[in-house]
């Protein structure tokens, strides 16, 4: 499912995308961790699929963007590359009936996907040949 909502950060308020799922599966993690001019890195093992699953996962993200592969059972939209944000979210992304109360299940397939995260929830994280490296700028 997803909204549009508010969150307190340490600055202000932010305006973010809620995604909430049963289960989430990631090729090839690289989850990037940027600050006072170093990147610490959490990847997972080349080719390896990691996953969140267990429980419900909550993704809160300023934006998403990728290659749309696969949306339930219908028609993929023309352009199949998204950008996505709190400000531009794409009628399919919601389903036939935006204004529904409570918008129907959907199941997306993305590659080649970005997220710049603000928060993620959720119970396990299974990361197969996990491991973890600082670059410094």
């Amino acid at each position: 499912m997803l909204s549009v909502v508010t969150v307190g950060t340490p600055t202000e308020p932010r305006r973010v995308l809620k995604f909430t799922a049963r289960s989430v599966d990631i090729g090839d993690l690289d989850l990037a961790i940027d600050e006072d001019g170093s990147a610490r890195h959490l990847r997972a093992g080349p080719g390896s699929t990691s996953t969140l699953a267990g429980g419900s996962v909550t993704l809160y993200a300023e934006s998403l963007s990728g290659r749309i592969t696969g949306l339930d059972d219908g028609p993929l939209p023309a352009d199949r590359s998204a950008v996505v944000t709190p400000d531009a979210v794409p009628q399919w992304l919601y389903g036939p009936d935006p204004s529904a109360p409570h918008s129907p299940e959907r199941t997306l397939t993305f590659e080649d996907v970005a997220v710049r995260q603000a928060r993620l929830l959720g119970p396990d994280l299974a990361v197969p040949g996990m491991r973890l490296n600082e670059d410094r700028a």
